[in-house]
C-alpha cells in the first residue's frame, strides 16, 4: 500500500480510504440491509492489505452502517487504522444535538474516540449552523477530553463557500468531492489546492462518480482498449485524482469483494504526477463523452432520502441517466413499472415510489449535494417513462447541463463591436481575431472566447457589446485595434451545446425560455457578462460538435 502525508498531520495515510456508504447489502423480508458478514470480511481484508483510514457517518445505509463498522474493527482493528464519522448537520436543531450524536455514534462505533469528527454535508446555509451553536467551541471540547482528535468537515457546495469555511477555522481536514469530470464544480480544483496549501489534508470523495465512471460507453471502451497502458474505467478514474500533490486519501465506496482487491491494486499503484500528457489526454477525452451520457447529475448518495411521499429519488434518476447509457426504453419502463405508483402499492413497497407519487414539497432541495432541482426532474422522469413520451422531447439532447459552477475573475485581450446583435458578422470578427491573436503576449490558446455584455443604457438602445477574445494570464502591451477586460468573478450555469453552430438559437431558447423560467433556485444575473467557450471540441459544420455557454447566475 502506498502512504500519503494527511496534511499537516503527524501521521501518513493510506491512498486509499475505505468508504461506508455503499457497504454490500441483502434483502431481509422485502428490507434492504447491510449484509454484515461481507460488508466486515471486505472491511476487514482492506485493513490486512494496508487501508489505514476508515469514512463512515450517521445516515450511511439508514443509520446502520456505523454499527457494523463498529463490529469489524473488533477483535484488534480499531489500533491499525485511523475512524472517522460526521455530524449529521441537516438533523440539528439546538446545541445539546452535538454531544448527543457524538455519544450515539462512539457507542455505536464501539470506540473511545473518533480519529476525525466531521461536520457533515457543510454548505453556506447549514455553516451557520456552526457559527449559531458555536460547534467550534463544542468540538475543541470534545478533542479537549479525548473523544476526537482532530476536527474537519465534508463539502457541498460553491467554492466561495467553501473558501469562507477554509478561513473560518485552522480545520485539520476537509472532505471534497472531486474527479476527473467535476474538477470544475463545488469546491473546484482550486479550492481543492487552496485548502492544500494551507496544511489541512484534502480528503476525496466520489472520485469515481458514484460509480458512474466505472461503467463506460462503448465509446470510451474504445478509447480505453486504444490505450498504451492498460487500465480499468474505474482504475484510469483513480489514478487521475491520486495524481494530485495535494490529495491526501481517495475514498471509495466499495460494494463488492472483487471492487476491494480491484481499488487496493490501483492504490499500489499510484503516485503523484505519475500520469503523462498522453494519459490525461485520454482522460479528457473520456471526460467530454461521459459528459455526452449524462443527463441528471445524481451520485446515488441517498441524501436525499427518506422521500415524505416515499418516492425513490435516486433510483428514478438512475433509470432515467441508465436509458441514455443503454438505449433500451421498454427494459427502463419495465423497471419504472415495478416501483410503487400508489400509496395502496407503498404499505408493501415502502420508499420505492415511482416519480409520478412527487407532491413538490421540496423538501429534498437543500438536501441534495449536486444541486438538483429534484422535483422538475422527477415530473421530467414520469413523462419519459410514465407518459411514454420521447426522450428528445422531455430532454433537449442537443445539449448537456447545466453544470454550476464558481469561476474566478480573469482576463482577456480581443477585439470588440458594440451594436445591434442583428446586424452583426460575427464570422468576420473571429476572422480578424484570429489573424491577430499571435500577436498577444501570455495568451491561453487553448480555447477562445465569444464574450456578450447587455449594459442598462445598451439594453436601452436594444444593442450589446460583443467581445471576441483569448484568456491570458498576464495583461501586457496590447495589440494595437484590441482592448484587455477583467472578467469578474461570478456563479454560471454551463450548457454544452452540441452539434452544428447553425442551431444554436433552439438551446439559448431553451436556456431562456425554459431552464431560466421554471428554475426553483437560480435566476439571472442582470447585465453580466454571459460567453461562449470554445475549445478542440468545437467543428463548426459537425452534428458532433461542442460548445460551452457559461450563463450568469445567482440564488433566488
Amino acid at each position: 500500500m502506498k502512504y500519503r502525508k494527511m496534511g499537516s498531520l503527524d501521521w501518513k495515510v493510506s491512498a486509499l480510504g475505505f468508504g461506508c456508504m455503499r457497504l454490500p447489502v441483502k434483502n431481509d423480508n422485502g428490507n434492504e440491509i447491510i449484509d454484515e458478514e461481507e460488508a466486515i470480511k471486505m472491511i476487514r481484508y482492506a485493513i490486512d492489505n494496508g487501508v489505514n483510514y476508515i469514512d463512515t457517518a450517521f445516515p450511511y445505509h439508514n443509520q446502520t452502517s456505523e454499527i457494523v463498522v463498529g463490529k469489524a474493527l473488533q477483535g484488534g482493528y480499531r489500533e491499525k487504522i485511523k475512524l472517522v464519522t460526521k455530524l449529521p448537520m441537516w438533523m440539528i436543531t439546538q446545541r445539546e444535538d452535538f454531544d448527543i450524536y457524538l455519544n450515539t455514534q462512539l457507542e455505536k462505533l464501539q470506540t473511545d474516540h473518533l480519529d476525525i469528527y466531521l461536520f457533515h454535508g457543510l454548505n453556506k446555509q447549514n455553516f451557520q449552523l456552526v457559527k449559531k451553536y458555536d460547534f467550534i467551541e463544542k468540538m475543541e471540547e470534545a478533542k479537549a477530553s479525548g473523544k476526537i482528535r482532530h476536527i474537519g468537515f465534508s463539502f457541498h457546495d460553491s467554492y466561495d463557500a467553501f473558501k469562507e469555511i477554509i478561513d473560518y477555522y485552522n480545520w485539520d481536514m476537509a472532505q471534497i468531492q472531486w474527479n476527473y469530470v467535476d474538477h470544475n464544480t463545488q469546491a473546484t480544483t482550486k479550492g481543492l489546492e487552496y485548502a492544500a496549501s494551507k496544511g489541512i489534508a484534502v480528503v476525496i470523495m466520489e472520485p469515481i462518480k458514484g460509480g458512474k465512471l466505472a461503467n463506460p460507453t462503448k465509446e470510451i471502451e474504445e478509447i480505453i482498449e486504444a490505450a498504451p497502458i492498460k487500465r480499468t474505467a474505474a482504475n484510469w478514474a483513480l489514478q487521475y485524482v491520486w495524481n494530485h500533490p495535494g490529495v491526501s486519501v481517495v475514498l471509495s465506496g466499495m460494494s463488492t469483494f472483487d471492487q476491494v482487491k480491484e481499488n487496493i491494486e490501483s492504490a499500489n499503484n499510484s503516485g503523484i504526477n505519475i500520469l503523462t500528457k498522453d494519459d490525461l489526454k485520454i482522460i479528457s477525452d473520456m471526460a467530454i463523452r461521459y459528459r455526452k451520457k449524462s443527463i441528471i447529475h445524481c451520485t446515488y448518495c441517498l441524501y436525499c432520502q427518506p422521500c415524505p411521499s416515499e418516492v425513490n429519488i435516486p433510483l428514478n434518476f438512475r433509470l432515467l441517466n441508465e436509458l441514455i447509457w443503454i438505449e433500451n426504453k421498454e427494459e427502463q419502463i419495465t423497471k419504472y413499472n415495478s416501483l410503487a405508483k400508489s400509496e395502496e402499492e407503498l404499505k408493501i413497497m415502502e420508499n420505492k415510489g415511482n416519480a409520478s407519487l412527487c407532491v413538490k414539497c421540496g423538501e429534498c432541495l437543500e438536501k441534495c449535494p449536486q444541486m438538483i432541482d429534484i422535483p422538475n426532474e422527477l415530473e421530467k422522469v414520469h413523462l419519459v417513462f410514465g407518459e411514454n413520451k420521447e426522450i428528445s422531447d422531455v430532454y433537449k439532447i442537443f445539449l448537456r447541463g447545466p453544470i454550476i459552477v464558481d469561476k474566478e475573475a480573469f482576463k482577456i485581450i480581443g477585439i470588440e463591436d458594440i451594436g445591434k446583435r442583428e446586424s452583426r458578422n460575427t464570422g468576420e470578427m473571429w476572422t480578424k481575431f484570429q489573424a491577430s491573436a499571435p500577436k498577444i503576449l501570455n495568451r491561453i490558446a487553448s480555447h477562445g472566447l465569444g464574450i456578450s455584455i447587455v449594459t442598462k443604457e445598451l439594453f436601452e438602445k436594444g444593442e450589446d457589446r460583443h467581445i471576441v477574445a483569448n484568456e491570458v494570464s498576464k495583461v501586457d502591451n496590447v495589440p494595437d485595434g484590441m482592448i484587455a477586460e477583467k472578467i469578474p468573478a461570478q456563479k454560471y450555469a454551463i450548457f454544452t451545446h452540441i452539434g452544428k453552430l447553425n442551431n444554436i438559437a433552439e438551446t439559448f431558447q431553451y436556456i431562456y425560455e425554459d431552464w431560466l423560467v421554471n428554475n426553483s433556485r437560480y435566476e439571472r444575473v442582470p447585465f453580466a457578462f454571459e460567453f461562449e467557450w470554445y475549445d478542440q471540441r468545437f467543428n463548426l459544420n459537425s452534428d458532433d460538435s461542442e460548445l460551452d455557454l457559461y450563463i450568469p447566475i445567482q440564488e433566488k
